[in-house]
């Protein structure tokens, strides 16, 4: 179904996201389980 393509852009996507959430979690403990909170509530 998904072309390898698509699949590097979602991987590298998935890289940048979890950076991001440690970089933030690292300035701001209490982001992190906000965020988890917020995405867990979207499924």
């Amino acid at each position: 179904m998904m072309t390898p393509r698509w699949r590097r852009l979602l991987g590298w996507c998935l890289v940048a996201v979890v950076l991001a959430a440690c970089f933030a979690a690292y300035f701001q403990p209490g982001f992190l389980f906000d965020m988890a909170t917020r995405i867990v509530m979207c499924f």
